[in-house]
């Protein structure tokens, strides 16, 4: 056992477990009907259980032929149901193929359609998430996109319990277009016991590298299979003995005001954390073998 020291009230009860919910990708995966549906399943879920949510934005997704006040229209629920919106960069660019320029204005393009939405609201585009997680391929790099972050006035939105939702989204979303119900019951019968094996493990890092139950903030994706599974997601953290906070509230917390790591490669905060303490990732659990071979298979074709 590990533990680092942190500031005075940094400290938790076993029993007061919280987790700040959000969303990567918005407004969703697939066609217009698909965005529509997806979006609606999942707000009405997040309203019904009182989650509070921050989604992320890719504007990108917005232009689509005539669809774009439609698919526009799909933002606009998010924030008129309560939730927040913050910038994923414009085309979800990646960061290890670009020169700093590009991704550069790539960030500031994915800004224009959701800070409207938000001014005509009284509020501001505040917080920004890194695509795949990944903050910088060089410690130049990072050091430059953070500056821009607090040059444009934003906090970042890290995330502690990361996972491969998108590994089973995709072979799940593969077989519905395929008609193969029987595939996306054993893929969503298996999604939830695999996301709680995650939250175990990242509760088990967080008590070794802190002491205590960090406010962990979780990321999920815009997608079909969150959708769908949502509720039951919700279900299996409160069984936990979760609750549901702002992100304000969990990064409140002062872990997240430790040192990180640079990291070239999507990695939890707490990952990052360890890794500045010159301490081991520890593997993270793995989608179960069906699930693996069904993606990797997808991904040959």
């Amino acid at each position: 056992m590990y533990a680092t020291a942190l500031p005075v009230g940094g400290q938790d009860t076993v029993d007061s477990l919280a987790v700040a919910v959000t969303f990567d990708d918005l407004p969703a995966r697939g066609s217009l009907y698909t965005m529509r549906d997806t979006t609606e399943k999942l707000l009405r879920v997040l309203v019904a259980n009182r989650v509070p949510a921050v989604g992320f934005v890719n504007e990108a997704k917005l232009f689509a032929g005539n669809e774009v006040d439609a698919r526009t229209e799909l933002l606009t629920a998010w924030l008129d149901a309560g939730f927040e919106l913050g910038n994923h960069t414009y085309s979800h660019v990646a960061i290890d193929q670009v020169p700093f320029e590009t991704y550069r204005a790539d960030l500031i393009k994915g800004e224009a359609v959701t800070s409207r939405l938000l001014a005509a609201r009284g509020r501001r585009l505040r917080y920004f998430r890194h695509p795949q997680l990944r903050t910088g391929p060089t410690p130049e790099y990072k050091a430059a996109l953070d500056q821009l972050l607090r040059d444009r006035g934003y906090r970042v939105a890290p995330v502690t319990i990361d996972n491969n939702d998108f590994v089973f989204s995709a072979v799940y979303e593969r077989a519905r277009r395929a008609g193969d119900g029987a595939t996306m019951v054993r893929v969503a019968e298996a999604y939830v016991p695999y996301m709680a094996s995650v939250v175990s493990h990242f509760e088990q890092l967080s008590l070794k590298l802190l002491g205590y139950h960090l406010k962990q903030t979780l990321l999920l994706h815009a997608n079909e299979l969150n959708a769908d599974q949502l509720e039951a997601l919700l279900a299996m953290f409160r069984g936990r003995g979760y609750r549901f906070v702002s992100l304000d509230e969990a990064l409140a917390d002062p872990a997240y005001s430790l040192p990180e790591a640079p990291a070239s490669r999507g990695l939890s905060w707490l990952h990052r954390w360890m890794l500045a303490k010159q301490l081991p990732m520890e593997p993270e659990p793995l989608e179960p073998e069906f699930v693996r071979e069904l993606f990797m298979a997808a991904q040959r074709q």
